[in-house]
């Protein structure tokens, strides 16, 4: 009997090669881009999970809370003694460990290379169970002149010679011994290590002052705990531990508790990646739901059309259904035998599916820059779940259609044929009105985040990124040689000015102070930024009032206090800019604000000089901060450089040239803001990118199965077109008769799909400090859009019945 069925189903698809087309391109498509989406889903979940014994582990992160109740800053790390104290004070805590990243010069052999240093505690491998290809974990850190390499630094550094027992030197001359070789770590962790030194090192940057604060904040930290743990418990916990450790009114001279500066979280080891909490670093759990929904929607939408076309064809099959009854079918046979056909169809289509995923797999890998791997065989529990995800479509779909056509009574049919049969023409438009809102509220997605990416990059951030190359490293030099390497490189031709400052727009560093404002009782948290008086000129920052900074005035320049005649701190003073926010924070429009002054408590009185234009240094997704710049020539390490237009290879080469002059021992660390802004629209562009091409499949899917139905209705109102012509009606008038019949499901597909895409647009916008208005426009060009498509793909069927000459119309069956 089965045998029969299947013989029955081939030979059905084989007689309407049409339909059977379109029901399998529908599903093919559609899977296809099911299994993509899954396997890059797969891929985001697997992060970190391939690490033994990560099951209790977390990171502990921070959020900081200032005076007013505002979340400051949220940041992946926490201050260093969090988690020594946690261990010390709580017996969940079992384990727990640091990992500080810096950026060095590694020297082997006479050559030098940039590198990132992770610095770690001497149980970090056992807290952190990564593998080594070489070495014992267990004693590899132990040493202060230890040093554990990756894979592919061991190379770098020594070719194909064993690296352990090798030295390289590290900074100032710090020489560490190779003892451990760590296997690459693949893409799905969120730790990128390339060198591994234990904090005991001599090599360490480190202070010693930063790792007592517990109001720093420099790389991740990590405690496990006991198996069983209620981790909510915990985390309450940690309230009074730092009400104890923290004394805000000494270090920050604000009448708070601890706990009400810093907020501390545990966010598990395997879901950092796709943290829900604060930021994430490289995913968001968002975009797994999102993909997720795409996936379904877009198997939805195939499935609608099988269901559309088998109950919108229903009368083709009446007599075939009335004989099978004569004959003694019974309505669970047929059931089973046009459920059959939908699962045959649905895993046909599987088969051509997994072709097409075959073929474009390398695409997509290299699309989403990561390993996407996919093995029919060796992942056979995927597989197997792609099969029943084929055979669920199936059933979705046939469902109705097997209901529908096994209900026909016989002795009707066998009488009357085609008339009256086909099912309710209600719930074929129903699914074209879901097909084609679910084609439009992707579609309007699509639209609003290309025109709010397209927005975000066009947005005035206040400076001028373009032509900056950012030199990182020249913070160790003294003072006299930065201050010659600045001089040498502002001689070159090619490059028009040069500034130095402690952080950069875009860099992701940020240092607040707290301030008072004569005859307010508040104190207000600020942003401050250590420039020298080059910077707002090379940055093009605008001047709104007042004067900028310069080395001709001497309060202009903060300098240490004489160690032989020390002034008292509330007597220090400095002169300062302050950004036009920042004035509006303090009270003051900009002219106000000139003459006046503000105090803290590590600067003293600070004189506001000039007023400059507001600037964003975070990016278009964080809202911008007021700030306030000031000159202390011992902390501007890091060096901008603006390069003439059109002068890049000249200016670079001159750059390398010169720093190696000035610092032969340190490899050149180098970056153009242009390449900073651009890395933060990576994600979205991205994942835009991916969000288009399924808009596109859902819609193609959807007027694959238009098509189909447009051929059908046109065909089965032939003589009734007929009547209408022999009654005067012109080829116009029966086209525009047959769109409008198209055309309604599509309209009213945009009622339900408008308020739906503006509900959560809107939530994603909120992501965004700087976004656009959900336009009208917007909405209205995706309906426009979805309905042009809709009379492309059945204006042929409409034409050629419109011209049918009406005698052979009237002949018709």
């Amino acid at each position: 009997m089965v045998w029969n069925y299947l013989v029955t189903a081939w030979r059905n698809l084989a007689r309407h090669r049409l339909y059977g087309f379109i029901n399998i391109a529908g599903l093919t498509v559609g899977l296809a881009c099911a299994i993509f989406i899954l396997l890059f889903l797969r891929d985001e979940l697997s992060w970190d999970r391939w690490i033994p014994g990560s099951e209790n582990l977390y990171r502990v992160e921070s959020t900081f809370t200032m005076p007013g109740g505002r979340d400051h800053d949220f940041f992946p790390v926490a201050p260093f003694p969090v988690t020594t104290t946690m261990q010390a004070d709580f017996p969940e805590v079992i384990a727990q460990t640091h990992l500080i990243p810096s950026n060095m010069t590694a020297q082997v052999a006479g050559r030098q290379f940039p590198v990132s240093v992770a610095s770690v505690d001497t149980n970090f491998l056992q807290v952190i169970q990564l593998p080594l290809v070489s070495g014992n974990a267990a004693t590899a850190l132990a040493k202060p002149e230890s040093l554990i390499l990756s894979q592919a630094t061991a190379k770098k550094f020594f070719g194909t010679a064993d690296p352990l027992g090798k030295t390289v030197v590290l900074g100032d001359g710090h020489a560490l011994v190779v003892t451990g070789v760590l296997r690459d770590l693949p893409h799905n962790t969120h730790l990128e290590i390339d060198l591994m030194m234990p904090n005991t090192s001599k090599a360490d940057t480190f202070p010693l002052p930063a790792r007592a604060s517990w109001l720093n904040v420099n790389g991740p930290s990590y405690v496990k705990l006991a198996p069983g743990t209620d981790v909510a418990a915990l985390q309450r916990k940690l309230v009074p531990m730092l009400d104890k450790n923290i004394d805000v009114k000494k270090q920050m001279n604000i009448a708070m508790k601890g706990s009400a500066i810093l907020h501390l979280h545990l966010t598990p080891f395997h879901d950092v990646h796709l943290a829900a909490f604060g930021e994430t670093e490289k995913g968001r759990l968002g975009t797994i739901y999102g993909f997720a929904a795409i996936a379904v929607l877009i198997l939805l939408i195939a499935c609608f059309n099988y269901m559309n076309l088998a109950t919108a064809r229903a009368a083709v099959r009446a007599r075939e259904i009335a004989l099978r009854k004569v004959m003694g079918a019974r309505r669970g046979q047929l059931i089973a035998q046009f459920m059959g056909e939908s699962v045959l169809t649905a895993l046909v289509a599987l088969c051509l599916a997994f072709g097409i995923v075959e073929l474009l797999l390398p695409a997509y890998d290299s699309f989403l820059a990561r390993p996407i791997t996919y093995n029919l065989l060796t992942d056979w529990p995927l597989t197997l779940g792609f099969a029943a995800i084929a055979v669920l479509a199936g059933l979705l779909g046939g469902f109705y259609p097997a209901l529908l056509l096994s209900g026909f009574r016989p002795a009707a049919r066998l009488g009357t044929g085609m008339s009256g049969i086909g099912g309710s023409g209600l719930l074929r438009t129903t699914l074209v009105v879901l097909q084609f809102a679910i084609s439009i509220g992707l579609g309007i997605a699509m639209i609003v985040m290309f025109s709010q990416i397209s927005y975000a990059r066009q947005v005035d951030l206040g400076f001028d990124r373009h032509n900056l190359v950012v030199i990182d490293g020249a913070g160790p030099l003294a003072r006299p040689a930065r201050e010659s390497l600045i001089q040498a490189l502002a001689a070159d031709p090619s490059i028009a000015g040069v500034a130095s400052s402690n952080m950069t727009p875009l860099d992701g560093g940020i240092l607040v102070m707290n301030v008072e404002v004569p005859g307010r009782v508040e104190q207000i948290v600020i942003r401050n930024v250590d420039v020298d008086p080059d910077f707002p000129r090379v940055y093009g920052m605008k001047l709104v009032a007042g004067r900028l900074l310069s080395r001709d005035h001497a309060l202009d320049t903060r300098m240490p206090p004489d160690p032989k005649n020390p002034t008292p701190s509330a007597n220090r003073e400095v002169n300062i800019l302050i950004s036009g926010a920042a004035a509006r924070q303090f009270g003051f429009t900009p002219q106000q604000a000139i003459g006046k002054y503000v105090t803290s408590q590590g600067m003293g009185r600070m004189n506001i000089v000039g007023v400059v234009g507001d600037a964003n240094f975070d990016g278009v997704q964080r809202a911008m901060q007021p700030f306030l710049l000031f000159y202390d020539p011992r902390g501007t390490g890091t060096i901008s450089v603006r390069i003439k237009p059109g002068r890049n290879q000249a200016a670079l080469a001159a750059i390398d040239r010169i720093w190696h002059r000035f610092v032969p021992t340190v490899a050149i660390e180098r970056r153009f803001q242009d390449e900073s802004f651009d890395k933060l629209f990576e994600a979205d562009e991205r994942e835009s990118a991916i969000f288009a091409l399924f808009v596109g499949v859902a819609i193609f899917i959807a007027c694959l199965g238009l098509f189909g139905l447009a051929s059908f209705t046109a065909e089965r109102r032939t003589r009734e077109i007929g009547v209408r012509k022999v009654f005067g009606a012109r080829t116009r008038d029966i086209v525009l008769l047959l769109l409008w019949q198209f055309s309604v499901p599509v309209l009213a597909a945009n009622l339900i799909a408008w308020p739906v895409a503006w509900y959560y647009l809107r939530h994603w916008l909120e992501s965004y400090a700087d976004r656009i208005a959900l336009n009208p426009l917007y909405f209205l060009a995706a309906g426009i859009v979805a309905l042009t498509i809709a009379w492309i793909t059945v204006i042929a069927h409409t034409l050629l019945v419109a011209r049918a000459s009406p005698i052979r119309a009237l002949r018709y069956e």
